[in-house]
């Protein structure tokens, strides 16, 4: 079955996700809803409220363009339209006026005969957002991953910015890898975990080791495919979101999302739908512009929201003057709600060895006493704190003499492994 959810209602989707059999769309728009009602494959079911203070006059104008079409209706007025649940039950329409999202989303599962499932998700959802190119988004999505895996977390990551797949070359998957894309032009019924586990990659060379570390899988989309398939509607990256959330054996799931999020709101939607969003923070001028605009977008549209949002810093690159603790002062003065996780140091030597590697290496290996090493470590770990996350071991750490010992030989002596891909 195949909902489709009109609400800004925080939390909503994410209990609705407790159902069997049931695939959620969330428009955030009601011209998408009406093109979504008068397609080809019409859904079975419209969900619609007041919260996102859309007038009444196009609430019900989609509610009769469905209701036309045989699509199942169901309101909820809480809030402004309230004076209006009177007409909709008397027009034959189920509808309650109720805030708390766990009530609507029993009311929903009783309307439509649906069954509970295992309950809700137990992965939590991250997704690392940016307002422009080039500001460290996929930098971030790479380290936070790697950093957590050695916590003993098995850790899905799923490259949306199918524009400009910078995961694809960064942890060196092969173009024979499946691309989800496939699977996205298949439906919404098999957006579920059983249709979305075979399009999973799962490289050798980010397997669980002998010392404990977890496992790091992807869903990719391939680049070429993206071409010829053209675009991912919003309703339809949407629907698979609630299907890959939905996918058991993963401690965390990390959605590196595109820059353009006005017309790819995926970091929104996230936020809306009770996940965390992570912006990567360059202290220049461009930068934490770039952030101060998606912030606004994101308090413009999951007010309640913004505590889970947190910036993570990095270091400036060489001739900025700007420092970490001036722009976080600045944030904090303006968005008292955002928490800092931490600050990344530049590692361009680092950084250098592992591009130039053959096969997959992280900077972590090679680097493994530096002071960035620290520094992802502490980040995964306040990350892994406020997520409630449970790592099987415990924060690697470095002694005195080793970080002495690492600085000055400038890690030269470190024997690099053999490569996992060629």
């Amino acid at each position: 079955m195949e909902l489709i959810i009109f609400t800004a209602m925080d939390g909503l989707a994410t209990h609705i996700e407790q159902f069997r059999d049931l695939a959620v769309l969330s428009p955030s728009q009601l011209d998408q809803v009406n093109r979504l009602i008068e397609g080809t494959r019409p859904p079975d079911a419209l969900y619609l409220d007041d919260t996102r203070a859309a007038p009444l006059a196009e609430l019900w104008r989609t509610a009769t363009l469905a209701r036309r079409t045989g699509v199942r209706v169901f309101v909820n007025f809480p809030g402004t339209a309230r004076a209006a649940l009177n007409e909709a039950q008397g027009a034959g329409l189920p509808a309650l006026a109720e805030r708390d999202p766990a009530v609507v989303a029993t009311w929903l599962g009783e309307q439509l005969g649906l069954r509970p499932g295992t309950g809700l998700r137990s992965s939590a959802v991250i997704a690392v957002g940016a307002a422009k190119g080039g500001i460290g988004k996929t930098f971030a999505t790479c380290v936070l991953a790697e950093g957590l895996r050695r916590r003993g977390l098995q850790v899905l990551v799923w490259d949306s910015d199918i524009s400009n797949p910078g995961l694809v070359p960064a942890f060196r998957v092969p173009s024979s890898a499946p691309s989800y894309l496939h699977l996205i032009q298949r439906g919404p019924a098999h957006w579920n975990p059983t249709g979305i586990e075979p399009f999973i990659y799962q490289p050798e060379h980010t397997r669980g080791t002998a010392e404990g570390w977890g496992a790091i899988d992807f869903l990719i989309g391939s680049h070429a495919v993206a071409r010829a398939e053209n675009d991912v509607r919003l309703p339809d990256w949407q629907g698979f979101y609630h299907g890959t959330a939905a996918l058991s054996g993963y401690d965390l799931i990390i959605v590196d999302t595109p820059p353009d999020y006005l017309r790819r709101p995926y970091a929104t939607h996230v936020l809306q739908s009770g996940g965390t969003v992570i912006l990567p923070t360059p202290p220049g001028a461009r930068e934490r512009m770039g952030v101060g605009h998606l912030l606004d977008h994101l308090r413009d549209h999951a007010p309640d929201s913004l505590e889970r949002c947190t910036l993570l810093f990095i270091e400036p690159e060489r001739g900025v003057t700007a420092t970490v603790p001036d722009v976080a002062a600045l944030f904090q003065r303006r968005y008292p709600q955002v928490r800092p996780l931490g600050t990344l140091p530049r590692a361009p030597r680092l950084a250098s060895l592992a591009d130039e590697h053959d096969g997959y290496i992280s900077m972590l290996d090679l680097g493994p006493h530096s002071t960035f090493a620290g520094a992802v470590h502490r980040v995964a770990d306040t990350l892994c704190v406020r997520l409630g996350l449970q790592p099987t071991l415990p924060m690697p750490r470095s002694s005195f003499w080793a970080r002495m010992h690492a600085r000055l030989r400038g890690d030269r002596a470190l024997v690099l492994p053999t490569p996992a891909v060629a």
